[in-house]
């Protein structure tokens, strides 16, 4: 092997290493070697460059009332911007309208993936910033029924349709035949008002221990209290558990 080519080959490789390491001097010059000496080239992507193994992203979160909280998110480089809202819609509640993204320095869009915004390996950063829900013709019910539907989706289960809940219609009478005393429809018992705090926004009622509103983020009123009897659901346990994870590792 000539001496030019020993040199080209090196280059080649210096040029491998720095791209792969995003160190752009490096590269340049290599590329700029390269060209000068008109070295035929064939560049292409390793399989490897785009991996499928679980990694720890850091999000930067914002909501509309420049209120800033630090998460971690364990992602795949090769899931898209939409699984990604998805994740964040069942893990903390946020609907993905609401969602707004950046990775890399630029918007990201849902079809796009997490490796095309750089992001590769563990501590990757990320920013999402949370829109208001007034500026939107968002539901609290319709978007209470697509959670249900995304967390039943997740499980495993496919084109299903929720039925709204509440009482039956009673059964038509016949006709010609009166109702016997005391064998009509029984009264319906009073709910009990739902557990939680209103939103002074968007009026949705909130879980107790929410710090914000889950549908529009607006904070939830200073003057509420959580009630001492109350004992939060499973769902609430595993959101406190995972803030209080994130605070701490915030803190280190």
């Amino acid at each position: 092997m000539d001496e030019k080519t020993k040199k080209a080959e090196e280059m080649a490789l210096r040029l491998s290493r720095a791209v792969a390491g995003g160190d752009e001097k490096v590269a340049v010059q290599c590329a700029i070697w390269l060209a000068e000496q008109r070295v035929p080239l064939s560049v292409r992507l390793k399989p490897e460059v785009s991996p499928t193994q679980d990694i720890r992203l850091w999000v930067s979160v914002e909501d509309a009332q420049m209120h800033t909280v630090t998460i971690w998110l364990t992602v795949r480089p090769d899931m898209t911007v939409a699984s990604l809202k998805d994740m964040v819609f069942l893990d903390y509640g946020f609907p993905p309208v609401l969602q707004q993204w950046v990775i890399g320095q630029r918007l990201a869009r849902d079809q796009e993936t997490l490796h095309s915004h750089g992001v590769r390996r563990n501590g990757d950063t990320a920013y999402l910033y949370l829109l208001s829900a007034c500026n939107t013709s968002l539901n609290p019910q319709e978007l209470q029924r697509e959670r249900q539907l995304r967390m039943l989706e997740d499980l495993g289960f496919k084109d299903l349709t929720l039925q709204p809940r509440g009482p039956l219609e009673p059964a038509p009478g016949k006709p010609g035949v009166p109702q016997e005393p005391g064998r009509g429809q029984p009264e319906a018992t009073p709910e009990s008002p739902p557990v939680g705090w209103q939103c002074p926004g968007c009026t949705f009622i909130n879980k107790p221990t929410r710090p914000g509103c889950e549908m529009c983020c607006r904070a939830r009123p200073e003057a509420y209290q959580v009630p001492a009897s109350y004992q939060p659901d499973e769902e609430e346990r595993a959101r406190l558990a995972g803030e209080e994870e994130a605070l701490r590792q915030y803190q280190q």
